[in-house]
């Protein structure tokens, strides 16, 4: 017989879990073969589609004249800990395969000096609009991004000859959310269990127009919480989104002008972190000539960086790598789905030029 519950009395979630040994809260089997569970933090661990995350960011063109030689572009950075599981470059131009006049793209992260993986022009091109796929070495766990580093690009034109030109480059990033703990317990210890039960209809289910369907605790503090639109509230690392925006060069005359579109997101959600990375390094040099870059809705500013300077209280850039550009505002961090991110900038003194200057929005998911 299923278990059903409705809201008749009571205003209370439904369904409260709490966990204090680690056990998993809810686990699903297809004959015998686990295939999806809900941990005592509440992350969802599953061998389906749910863990598969994507991201993605243009990298510009790369000249066969040789300028582009050894540019490192930032790619991605994650406030948890994460697995590379597939990455891809591709090109709105052909690049024909030649052994003198080549380009090598190496994929590496901060956290680690071993590469991940390489591809060269030398000895395979590339066709318009057709990515090729990096192989992701795992030696030394270089697949593994830890929360902070940076996953970066880094292009080398061969030594001896002349290059060769790439055209609106782009890199997609495939990952999975590691899980944070452990899996406590076996399939043969469970308090509740539904096995090859009879009928069609869900064997746990609930039917509430107010109550919330579930909350699950650990020790008493909630980790996740299912509403009663389905809509899942949880503070394990699976419940944390990203968006990646190319912003381009940054030069003298963007400053109090110039405003990068970054995002106009599907839903409303609450903006948590911001990072910001560069193909250039760009150093602290005095109190005199810098960036103020700040990330706004339009009207309300959300975080604001200071590159190059001041002295005190400014960031020094390394390329390829994100930094943090600070705390959200917890006034203006919610974003309804009817407002859009921007990247606004203004120089004082003189700036340096910035190129390759890309920014991450991390994210949760609120209505």
């Amino acid at each position: 017989m299923p278990i059903f519950s409705d809201d008749s009395q009571g205003n209370g979630p439904l369904y409260i879990f709490d966990i204090n040994n680690g056990r998993d809260i809810y686990a699903a089997y297809d004959d015998g073969t686990e295939v999806a569970a809900i941990m005592s933090d509440g992350f969802i661990r599953t061998t389906s589609g749910w863990k598969a995350k994507e991201a993605g960011v243009g990298i510009g063109d790369f000249a066969a004249n040789g300028d582009n030689d050894s540019e490192t572009f930032p790619l991605f950075r994650a406030k948890h800990d994460i697995t590379i599981t597939d990455v891809n470059l591709g090109f709105d131009e052909a690049v024909v395969t030649d052994g003198t006049n080549f380009v090598t793209f190496t994929l590496e992260q901060t956290g680690n000096s071993t590469d991940i993986g390489t591809l060269a022009t030398s000895s395979t091109g590339f066709s318009i609009h057709a990515p090729r796929a990096f192989t992701i070495s795992s030696t030394n766990d270089t697949n593994k991004l830890r929360a902070g580093d940076s996953l970066h690009i880094r292009s080398t034109m061969d030594a001896g000859g002349a290059g060769v030109a790439c055209t609106g480059g782009a890199v997609s990033i495939g990952y999975t959310i590691d899980q944070p703990n452990p899996t406590t317990g076996t399939a043969t210890d469970n308090m509740f269990r539904f096995i090859n039960d009879v009928d069609t209809v869900p064997k746990f289910s609930a039917d509430a127009i107010q109550r919330d369907f579930a909350s699950i605790r650990e020790n008493g503090v909630e980790r996740l919480r299912i509403d009663t639109a389905g809509k899942l509230h949880g503070t394990a690392p699976d419940q944390f989104y990203y968006q990646v925006c190319s912003a381009g060069a940054l030069v003298t005359a963007d400053s109090a002008s110039k405003k990068t579109p970054i995002w106009a997101p599907h839903s409303n959600i609450q903006v948590v972190n911001a990072y910001l990375g560069a193909s250039d390094t760009v150093t602290i040099t005095d109190n005199t000539n810098y960036w103020k870059i700040s990330l706004t809705d339009g009207t309300n500013t959300l975080a604001d960086m200071y590159i190059e300077g001041p002295s005190s209280g400014g960031t020094a850039l390394t390329k390829g790598k994100f930094e943090d550009m600070g705390d959200i505002s917890p006034l203006h961090g919610a974003i309804t789905s009817s407002e859009k991110l921007s990247l606004e900038y203004l120089e004082a003194g003189t700036g340096s030029t910035i190129n390759g200057l890309t920014v991450i929005i991390c994210y949760k998911k609120i209505a």
